[in-house]
């Protein structure tokens, strides 16, 4: 008990708690903007929650998902009519796999150079590209005759792919970081496993329908066929790794533009600042040696 005790008061300093508040804030906000009034078919809900888990351990970035969630939804005047309260269970999920991904220093900045920056930067283009690609297809979106969306709902799918693709090669080409790659990675399989926990939730509480941009990419599914639990399973696999790995990528921006010695004072700093492999040299002698 004693080391698992220490090991919760280790992620939850002072500096983490105060955190907390505003990832939330964060998080709620954009959410809001996002699936509320946008209707877009991401989210844009775990930029707080990711950031939690990266700087603090799995807990603390659990705990800042459900309580976003919770107060989203039940504090008076935030979320009348939301949907979005039990999901917390998925809030919680990602923020514990961004402590995991914390702990394995995913976003820890690597400078390369040559071939070792150019691969890793092709690799994250391509997820982005691939995952944001699937929804070009969907009909609702593309065509407004079929899911009376308006023509830029559909620009705004395509700008987002496009901006993340490009955000992601500057930022690994201006600043010689291969740790987009990775970063890329982390988001994608956060994403998947995100859906396959929401499945159920949006399945059986909402019937699949939840209000917000994602319930077209639904309809669509079962349109084809699919029966409300595998059409709410196909919209998370199509919608949460392309956002979970534009969030993850907003995250890693924040994180490189904060200062080393400030991330070091969280309880994963040292995870998340880059060390120079090569030690320092040691002075050179000043003497004049003795002739022997």
């Amino acid at each position: 008990m004693g080391l698992l005790t220490r090991w919760v008061r280790r992620q939850f300093t002072t500096r983490v708690i105060v955190l907390m508040p505003v990832a939330i804030a964060i998080n709620i906000v954009l959410g809001y903007t996002v699936q509320s009034v946008l209707k877009l078919p991401i989210y844009v809900d775990s930029i707080g929650t990711i950031l939690v888990g990266c700087v603090a351990g799995p807990l603390p970035g659990a705990l800042t998902g459900i309580l976003s969630n919770l107060i989203w939804q039940y504090a008076p005047g935030i979320g009348a009519g939301s949907s979005i309260g039990p999901f917390a269970v998925t809030a919680g999920v990602i923020g514990f796999m961004a402590g995991i991904w914390g702990y394995l220093g995913v976003f820890r900045s690597r400078p390369a150079s040559g071939l070792r920056l150019i691969v890793p930067a092709a690799i994250a283009v391509a997820i982005i590209v691939l995952l944001a690609a699937r929804m070009y297809t969907i009909p609702q979106y593309t065509d407004p005759k079929v899911g009376n969306y308006p023509g830029w709902v559909y620009g705004a799918i395509v700008v987002i792919g496009a901006a993340a693709s490009i955000a992601v090669a500057m930022f690994v080409y201006l600043r010689r970081d291969a740790a987009g790659a990775w970063v890329a990675v982390a988001g994608a399989l956060t994403g998947i496993v995100a859906a396959v926990v929401s499945a159920p939730i949006n399945a059986y509480v909402y019937e699949g329908v939840t209000g917000s941009g994602t319930d077209v990419i639904v309809a669509t599914f079962r349109q084809g066929g699919a029966d409300v639990y595998n059409a709410s399973l196909g919209q998370g696999l199509l919608s949460d790794p392309i956002d979970k790995t534009i969030t993850s990528f907003v995250v890693f921006l924040i994180l490189a533009g904060v200062s080393s010695r400030f991330l070091a004072r969280f309880p994963l700093g040292d995870r998340l600042v880059h060390v120079d492999a090569e030690p320092a040299k040691s002075p050179e002698p000043t003497g004049t040696p003795s002739d022997s």
